[in-house]
């Protein structure tokens, strides 16, 4: 048992078992946070930015491929016409005669090739639907019932396609966009290349006097970049087997 003197001493003078955090020590952890944090906003910054990068690369991509793939799939029906072979014959077709005919052209301005015309029998009535006509009556072998003469288009970096009018040309009609106008279409090119067969005599070659049957290839090029960012381009290509042959008689 403490007393006097010595246990008066410990009660005025106890033992201190904790420290504080000096300000230098403060100072450290403060600055040992400040470039954690830093560290932390710089990677969630690149991240940021190879985010929005990607998400702009796949939009482009999902754009340009999926009109290429529309483009390839509605080209690749020009010229279809549905008839009885008993009743009419394959010459006869009003889906590519005229300016129903499958052919490359261009909009006034835009490069040679960036636009294509064709028509094929949607409804499958046999007759070229024209969504409207002159008058009351239609020309022959046409109606009102809808729309059956198509076509793309490159015009201001847009591509465009034909949805009606009473012509069918590249600088006729109506036409809507079928791309976002944050994406700039720099190239859209259509090339035809075409094979002939004589029927008349298979071994020689086709002649204007001779009836023949033409296969048709049309070759697509499509090219573009994000506006936002025109280092983010793309190109595609396509080729394009058209089904529906064209048979053309010794008078054509």
């Amino acid at each position: 048992m403490l007393t006097g003197r010595t246990g008066l001493s410990i009660m005025l003078n106890p033992r201190r078992t904790q420290r504080g955090v000096t300000l230098v020590e403060l100072m450290i952890a403060s600055l040992i946070g400040l470039i954690a944090l830093a560290a932390l906003l710089t990677a969630y910054s690149a991240t940021a930015v190879h985010s929005t990068s990607y998400l702009r690369k796949a939009h482009l991509h999902q754009q340009l491929h999926s009109l290429l793939h529309t483009m390839v799939r509605d080209i690749r029906r020009a010229g279809y016409w549905s008839f009885d072979p008993d009743l009419g014959s394959a010459i006869e077709n009003p889906f590519q005669a005229g300016v129903n005919r499958l052919r490359v052209q261009a909009y006034p301005g835009e490069a040679a090739g960036s636009c294509i015309l064709f028509a094929y029998d949607l409804d499958k009535d046999g007759m070229v639907g024209v969504g409207s006509c002159n008058g009351n009556t239609c020309a022959a072998q046409t109606d009102s019932d809808n729309v059956e003469q198509f076509g793309f288009r490159l015009r201001n970096g847009l591509v465009q396609t034909r949805y009606g009018g009473n012509a069918l040309g590249c600088d006729s009609g109506h036409w809507q966009a079928v791309t976002d106008p944050g994406i700039a279409v720099t190239r859209l090119s259509f090339t035809q290349h075409t094979a002939c067969t004589n029927l008349d005599t298979v071994s020689a070659d086709c002649e204007p006097h001779a009836a023949r049957i033409i296969q048709r290839l049309v070759d697509i090029q499509l090219s573009g970049y994000q506006r936002a960012r025109p280092d983010t381009t793309l190109t595609l290509s396509a080729s394009v087997r058209i089904r529906n042959d064209l048979m053309l008689g010794s008078a054509e």
